[in-house]
């Protein structure tokens, strides 16, 4: 039974202490009890119930101990619950609002609410005290304990005066007190200081002296808004001095029985004046105000109003109960409303200062004495002619709505089988995002509902002109019928329409990055109606292609392979038949940006590795290329980070100045790098001497009768002798005991003598014709392995030396060469010379013409062309269209032809020189001289800034000429055959144009280079066309085309010479004329490679990258003979 006992003591004590730690502390609990008893209110005294009070009279905070949060008190019934308790002071740490309105009883009349307020409320931020008849003083200290308070408003309390007025608050933003006892206190230079203050309102006071209060800029300096109201017989004069306060901006000042004077300091600061009373007075007038948008002056007392002019910022003039007897005769301006009801006002209103006013509202109801009519310009507009009995005619905009008070309160009813005439102007209605406007002749004013569950809505935008409609729920689809209240009160002006949803709602229109170079452009659809079609354009022509047809709150995207790039702002703007949205998208980035290289393996060789840093996106591995020089296909990605790109080199290039791009999803970053080649390294570090060049790998390619690493050994052979070989170079210092040589590992050559720097040794037998390898063993040091080659040349023939016709009789053959004798030219073996002929230049385009004794050819600039990687056209420009300016030069003979072409499909600028001279001229073209004879003409192209489609791109220069098919010339009896086009052995170029006329012959000759920013590059001529000529079966018309790479500047450099053949030498046949004449031209820089014969290869293929040995074998040969 003790246990028993001993368990049950435990757990009421422990049940205590819990309800004990969620109580308020003694002295908040004693203060909130003495709000309740002091007001009747019939809460039991527990911390729960109070904090449970019905209609949340008081709120608590959670947490422990408790503590009250707000008190709200306006009780509707009272019971007495005897006297509050004794305290000094409120003690509530965690209240912010106090509002107190009693029902009339008090549990201690005696006892003021505001002497409990001290310093126990640190965090009240609002105090209202109204209706409570205990408060007959208010403490003028009463703010000193409350640092947060924001609002305090006194109403209806009892004090008579609160003498000093408050000391100062340092929080306090507004204050309004409002009290028919308070008769007197004091506002002047000495009011302390309320710097946050911007609402003071002092209403229903009753002065019973004349009070003259000063309010200053030092006391309120962010005051916005002053109202001050009078009441009572008694009460007396106010005088009221507003300072220069520059953030007031509202001013209220009100007295029916009693004069209250207001000076105003600085009236430009005043947007909003109120006046009341007959006696109350403004200084300065109304005239000093420039700045207000609102005028209302109730019981003005004079019969005109004494304003010049409206001010230009005024929207709203109110003169009730006014002694006016005229209506103001001034331009309303910007005037909204004129309200002047229950006035003096008698005669006309003069109507027309409302000229093109809208949406006006214009009171004048209660002036009997208005005699007027209403004109029908004033439809636009709404009026209030109620009590205006002299008003008797209104137009038909107003008669048909006098049941619309909104838009006309009159007494006038329209006669009997009155009918409106109600128009509109279009009954389809396009919504753009459910507004629309409507508009036509008496539609009223609107503010109406219609529609299921009121979906629509008319508002008015002018009256009886133009209303807006509202549609709160826009619907995708076709045109739909709806019908449309037009006013409650007319159901009989209900109106069909037919709606249409056409609006465009996007936000956050962003860009992506996708294989392979689209740039993909998404933004969320909003709104957007999916039975229009829709269109996205950026920067107004580019096109981007819509991936989905566009549906409301879905992500619309659009894709284009524009190479749009950082720093560009692009105009997005789509658009349907109706309407368009434009956004503007910046572009902050695009990958692959900030390429650097970070790594390289120099000399680069194959299986090189190359590291490059920058930012790359995020995409799938196989989307990232890698290309040198514009060829992806000579280093393999073996890495890829968004961060880093590595490749490995899988074959052999150049090296020197060379291009690298990086294309990830298709976009491309680029830099320039210097490499160093294997073959670069070799030559720069003379690693063959003087007896070999550097071949790709960096190896050494000896001449022939050299070898070694480094070409230093030689072998030669005695030209009387054959088998006699003498081997030269460094052998060792090791004796050379051991010394082995044998040709193609089978003819012994004997060794005969030896020396460290020289070996000679006999062969068995005569060595055979061509190339033979050379077997050299040293001292046990072997060559066996190395490609070491003797040449023995075949002995020449007699006829090996001739030349094409004996040089016609105008030179020497020497060695199978011509040595011409002078003005005739090598390159057609001595059958031509210079001619005599005057140049007429062509001042409509470049085309090269010659012009001799009525035989013409021309040779004609017609197109540039881009080309993708395989040589398909991107992009033709047709050079048709050209402006030309002449120079002459006196001094040297020279005159020059500028032409610019004029043509709207490029941007880029292309320049075309011709230039002929009766002297003989040397022309620098890149690192050649080129000579050009008398009386030739020169030709240059020059193309700059071409937008290129891509960076794989290409140009090609097209012209056009006039060939034969067949064409020969007779000689020494014979014919011999002119080939129309002759190539180059090595690069498949055209070399060669030859083109027969009359025995007249016109020669082109054609090199592989252009300047390509400078510096000398490869450049393809080919036959791209060739069309028989329709007039003659004889004869076609080619397309030659100059290819160059991609360059910020291409330039071509071609030139003709006008040459005579001469075949005086010529053996007499049937034909006796001995001169013939020649047309020789277009050289684009120099003569093209000679072609190459070798003896283990008698065919060199072109265009077939051949395998090292060939290519040594081919620099051998190329260096021997």
């Amino acid at each position: 039974m003790m246990k028993i006992t001993l368990v049950l003591l435990i757990f009421f004590l422990f049940k205590s202490v819990v309800v004990l730690s969620q109580d308020f502390p003694p002295s908040e609990l004693t203060s909130i009890q003495w709000i309740l008893i002091q007001y009747g209110i019939n809460i039991p005294q527990d911390t729960t119930s109070i904090c449970n009070s019905p209609g949340g009279q008081v709120t608590c905070t959670a947490g422990t101990p408790r503590h009250v949060k707000t008190i709200n008190l306006a009780p509707s019934s009272t019971v007495s619950l005897g006297l509050p308790p004794t305290i000094t002071q409120f003690d509530f740490p965690e209240i912010t609002d106090l509002t107190i309105k009693p029902y009339g009883y008090y549990g201690d009349s005696s006892k003021n609410i505001l002497n409990f307020i001290k310093n126990g409320l640190p965090k009240l931020k609002t105090l209202t005290i109204r209706s409570d008849s205990s408060v007959a003083t208010i403490p003028t200290n009463i703010f000193d304990g409350l640092p947060r308070l924001i609002k305090v408003e006194f109403e209806s309390l009892t004090p008579q005066t609160i003498s000093p007025f408050f000391t100062g608050s340092q929080s306090l933003e507004i204050m309004s007190i409002s009290s028919t006892t308070l008769h007197s206190f004091v506002l002047d230079q000495n009011t302390s200081q309320y710097p946050k203050l911007s609402v003071l309102t002092f209403n229903q006071l009753r002065p019973t002296v004349e009070l003259t209060w000063n309010l200053s800029n030092q006391s309120f300096p962010q005051l916005k808004e002053f109202t001050l109201t009078t009441i009572g017989l008694l009460s007396q004069k106010v005088n009221l001095y507003i300072g220069n306060i520059p953030q007031l901006k509202k001013i209220v000042v009100s007295s029916s029985l009693r004069p209250i004077s207001v000076f105003v300091n600085a009236t430009e600061n005043i947007s909003s004046l109120t006046l009341s009373g007959e006696e109350t007075t403004i200084s300065p007038s109304l005239n000093g105000f420039k700045n207000l948008t609102y005028l209302y002056y109730s019981l003005y007392p004079n019969t005109t109003l004494q304003l010049d002019e409206y001010p230009d910022s005024l929207n709203y003039l109110g003169l009730s109960q006014s002694q006016l007897t005229q209506f103001p005769n001034l331009p309303i301006k910007n005037l909204l409303e004129i309200n002047i009801p229950n006035s003096a006002l008698q005669g006309e209103i003069p109507w027309n200062q409302f000229q093109g006013a809208n949406n006006f509202y214009l009171v004048v109801n209660g002036n009997p004495g208005l005699v007027t009519q209403v004109p029908l310009s004033f439809c636009n507009n709404r009026l209030n002619i109620l009590g205006c009995t002299g008003i008797t005619v209104l137009p038909e905009c107003f008669l048909c709505y006098t049941k619309n008070t909104n838009l006309i309160s009159t007494d006038i009813v329209p006669a009997a089988g009155f009918n409106c005439n109600i128009t509109f102007n279009s009954k389809f209605i396009y919504t753009q995002l459910g507004q629309a406007f409507i508009n036509g002749t008496n539609i009223g004013v609107g503010n109406v509902y219609s529609g299921p569950a009121n979906r629509f809505h008319l508002g008015v935008v002018v009256p009886n002109k133009y209303l807006k409609l509202t549609d709160s729920l826009p619907q995708s689809g076709p045109p739909t019928d709806i019908t449309l209240k037009i006013d409650t009160n007319y159901p009989e002006y209900d109106t069909v329409f037919t709606l249409l949803e056409v609006g465009i709602l996007m936000t956050g229109v962003s860009i992506r990055q996708k294989p392979t170079g689209i740039i993909q452009f998404s933004g969320y659809v909003d709104s957007a109606n999916n039975y229009l079609g829709h269109t996205v354009k950026l920067n107004d022509t580019i096109d981007c292609t819509l991936t989905a047809p566009i549906l409301s709150k879905t992500i619309l995207t659009c894709n284009t392979t524009y190479p749009f790039k950082k720093g560009d702002t692009v105009k997005y703007f789509i658009s349907n038949s109706y309407v368009n949205v434009t956004k503007f998208v910046p572009i902050e980035e695009l990958y692959p940006h900030s390429l650097a290289m970070m790594y390289l393996d120099q000399p680069v060789k194959v299986g090189s590795n190359y590291l490059f840093s920058g930012s790359f996106g995020t995409t799938s591995f196989n989307q990232v290329k890698v290309y040198i020089n514009g060829n992806s296909s000579l280093c393999t990605v073996t890495n890829y980070l968004s961060t880093q790109i590595a490749c490995a080199q899988t074959d052999i290039y150049s090296g020197g100045r060379t291009n690298f791009t990086i294309t990830v999803d298709g976009f491309p970053a680029t830099i320039i790098q210097e490499i160093v080649s294997q073959q670069m390294d070799c030559t720069d570090t003379n690693k063959c001497g003087t007896h070999g060049s550097c071949n790709e790998n960096g190896n050494c390619v000896c001449d022939i009768g050299y070898y070694s690493e480094n070409c230093t050994v030689g072998i030669e052979y005695d030209l009387n002798n054959r088998s006699l070989i003498n081997i030269h170079g460094d052998f060792g210092p090791y004796g050379q005991l051991e010394v082995s040589i044998t040709l193609n590992n089978t003819l012994n050559c004997s060794v005969t003598s030896k020396s460290q720097t020289e070996i000679n040794c006999t062969l068995a037998t005569e060595p055979s014709d061509g190339l033979a390898s050379v077997q050299l063993t040293v001292d046990k040091s072997t060559n066996a392995n190395r490609n070491n080659y003797i040449y023995f040349r075949p002995p020449q023939s007699p006829d090996s030396q001739s030349c094409p016709n004996n040089c016609f009789g105008h030179g020497r053959c020497m060695n199978g060469k011509c040595q011409c004798d002078i003005g005739y030219n090598p390159i057609d073996n001595c059958l031509t010379k210079e001619s005599n002929h005057t140049n007429t230049p062509n001042t409509t385009s470049p085309t090269t013409s010659f012009n001799v004794d009525g035989i013409d050819f021309q040779f004609e600039m017609v197109a540039i062309h881009e080309l993708d990687s395989d040589d398909n056209i991107i992009k033709e420009v047709l050079t048709n269209q050209w402006n030309s300016t002449i120079i002459n030069d006196t001094q040297t003979q020279t005159t020059t032809v500028n032409y610019q072409l004029n043509n709207r499909m490029t941007t880029s600028q292309v320049i075309a020189t011709i230039s002929f001279s009766s002297q003989a001229r040397d022309i620098q073209f890149g690192n050649q001289q080129l000579s050009i004879t008398a009386n030739s003409i020169k030709l240059s192209v020059n193309i700059s800034d071409w937008t290129y489609d891509s960076f794989l791109s290409t140009l090609r220069v097209v012209f056009k000429t006039t060939i034969n098919n067949d064409q020969s010339i007779e000689y020494d009896c014979q014919d011999v055959n002119i080939d129309t086009l002759t190539y180059d052995q090595l690069s498949n170029n055209i070399q060669y144009l030859r083109v027969v006329k009359d025995n007249i012959q016109f020669t082109g000759r054609f090199v592989d280079y252009v300047l390509s920013d400078g510096r000398p590059t490869f450049s393809k001529t080919s036959l791209i066309n060739r069309t028989t000529n329709t007039g003659d079966d004889s004869q076609s018309i080619i397309l030659i085309g100059i290819s160059t790479p991609q360059c910020t500047q291409c330039i071509l450099d071609p030139d003709f010479a006008p040459l005579l053949i001469d075949k005086s030498k010529s053996d007499e046949c049937s034909d006796n004329n001995n001169n013939w004449r020649i047309i020789v031209g277009a050289v684009v820089g120099v003569v093209g490679a000679v072609a190459i014969i070798t003896a283990s290869v008698l065919l060199v293929k072109k265009k077939i990258k051949t395998k090292n040995y060939n290519r040594d074998m081919k620099a051998k040969l190329e260096r021997f003979n």
